[in-house]
């Protein structure tokens, strides 16, 4: 059911509440989100899907564009977006009617996914980002939405967004449940961080065509890369998305893509003690040291 979440400086979030899980609320005629959620456990994975998994604002939409195009083998946009194709946002009817390959995506558990996908070893793409970046833009992401009906200020928000009081719960919590289970030689995943994509983004492009065992040129994957850059992607995208869902009227889904935003919005007290927070609950993560995945 849909919740306000109040943090300790008062400022309400609307979420929906899960069965103790928090996640966006999503308007859509005629869509029983919480019916639809419940039900996803039985969901039927088909051996082709493809699911992309990451915590909220970690480069899921750019992942989502360059698996689309690699799989039809042209730089070329679909006529979609990836919300269409997005577990926790559509129905299973709309699921099940998807064509294959199906290009998923999700924010979720690894443990909240439909069984069918562990069962048949479907491939995932783990997108992992820095931390500090994630909370800039996650900030920026509730306050532009009217449907979180957020107005909070930076101040408050970060420690919201230590305590999990955020759509999918705490980053630290995810990311961990993602790296022991990424630790499963049985579990069939890739490893992509968003800092890699930016310094390096027709390795990366490589990489993932080689999990899906797709052919791709060096030109293909060239023409791919410029395609998908952040300028091009902001500009192109904005007509597919809904302008009556951002208070401004403007589309937000595309920020500032950029990595270190975070050093903008941090103040010297706030970074020490998220380092700190940081440096205790990540202990066990080899992921933070591989990716530096909090940054410094």
């Amino acid at each position: 059911m849909s919740v306000e979440v109040v943090d300790e400086a008062g400022d309400r979030m609307t979420l929906l509440d899960i069965d103790g899980r928090l996640l966006p609320v999503i308007r859509i005629p005629g869509y029983d989100q919480v019916a639809e959620v419940r039900s996803m456990p039985q969901w039927k994975a088909r051996d082709d899907d493809i699911l992309i998994c990451a915590y909220p604002k970690s480069g899921t939409h750019w992942i989502w564009e360059i698996v689309m195009m690699l799989l039809q083998g042209k730089a070329e946009r679909v006529n979609a977006i990836k919300e269409t194709a997005m577990l926790e946002g559509t129905s299973q009817k709309s699921f099940d009617s998807l064509p294959s390959p199906r290009v998923l995506n999700t924010h979720i558990l690894y443990q909240d996914l439909p069984k069918d996908f562990r069962e048949k070893h479907c491939k995932m793409i783990y997108l992992l980002r820095n931390v500090k970046d994630v909370a800039v833009s996650f900030f920026h992401h509730h306050c532009k939405l009217i449907d979180y009906t957020y107005s909070g200020k930076w101040e408050n928000y970060l420690k919201r967004f230590i305590d999990g009081k955020v759509d999918y719960g705490a980053w630290t919590d995810h990311v961990l449940q993602w790296e022991k289970v990424a630790g499963d030689n049985n579990v069939n995943i890739l490893l992509v961080a968003y800092e890699d994509m930016h310094k390096n983004p027709e390795v990366q492009v490589k990489r993932i065509a080689e999990y899906l065992g797709k052919a791709a040129s060096q030109e293909l994957i060239k023409d791919i890369v410029d395609l998908c850059s952040f300028k091009k992607m902001k500009k192109e995208k904005d007509p597919l998305e809904d302008l009556n869902e951002w208070k401004d009227k403007q589309p937000g889904m595309y920020r500032k893509g950029i990595v270190g935003d975070w050093k903008t919005m941090f103040t010297v007290a706030q970074n020490e003690k998220f380092d700190a927070y940081l440096a205790e609950k990540m202990s066990p993560s080899k992921w933070c040291t591989q990716y530096d995945l909090v940054g410094t």
